[in-house]
């Protein structure tokens, strides 16, 4: 059995690939389908990441995974445990004191935490003490805006990815910042796969789900 699966590398500041973004994708069509996140979020954790060599398709690197609001808080990381995961909250994911104890238990867990698409609100800022990565649409945050958060980041040891990189001034303006990844067009665009499943696996998951 096979199911399609979008990935698009992360790179250092050397342009060497250092993890890739996985993505969730129903067909040959190079965008998000149109289904529900949470479903999507479901259908890519037991799927590939649960019952397929996923391994093999990132080349043996970390991969993030987009997790929504109810994914986290039902704790389906954990399913995940012991995998090089980076835990990628979506941008639509309230900094709620639920949210907060979810993500600091994934955190002991041992779990890496990205915040996606962020845009800074003080809401966020009890959460930074267990935030790894932060990650910068650059459509929707500006270098300057970054450069005025870079203080207070590396107060608390949180790395920057900068993302929708389109151009090499941006790939420029973004290592200046000493941001620690980069992704966007001008290095890759998103990659659909058929990656092979455990139809089998899945099924037993279904199984025990249903008892």
């Amino acid at each position: 059995m096979h199911a399609y699966i979008a990935k698009q590398p992360i790179l250092n500041s050397n342009r060497q690939i250092v993890a890739y973004e996985l993505l969730y994708r129903d067909s040959l069509e190079n965008t998000f389908p149109i289904i529900n996140a949470e479903i999507a979020t479901q259908r890519l954790v037991h799927e590939h990441l649960l019952n397929s060599n996923i391994n093999k398709l990132v080349d043996n690197k970390p991969y993030f995974i987009n997790f929504t609001e109810q994914s986290l808080l039902d704790g389906l990381p954990i399913e995940l445990l012991n995998k090089p995961i980076i835990i990628e909250v979506l941008e639509d994911v309230p900094p709620t004191k639920a949210i907060f104890k979810a993500l600091t238990k994934l955190k002991e867990h041992g779990f890496t935490i990205a915040l996606d698409d962020f845009i800074y609100s003080e809401d966020w800022l009890p959460f930074f003490p267990i935030i790894d990565i932060i990650k910068f649409d650059i459509t929707l945050t500006s270098f300057k805006d970054i450069s005025v958060l870079k203080p207070l980041l590396d107060k608390h040891g949180i790395n920057i990815l900068v993302e929708k990189i389109e151009t090499e001034m941006q790939f420029k303006q973004a290592k200046n910042l000493q941001s620690t990844y980069f992704q966007g067009f001008l290095f890759f665009e998103p990659e659909i796969v058929l990656n092979e499943i455990n139809r089998q696996g899945i099924k037993e998951k279904q199984l025990i789900s249903v008892i």
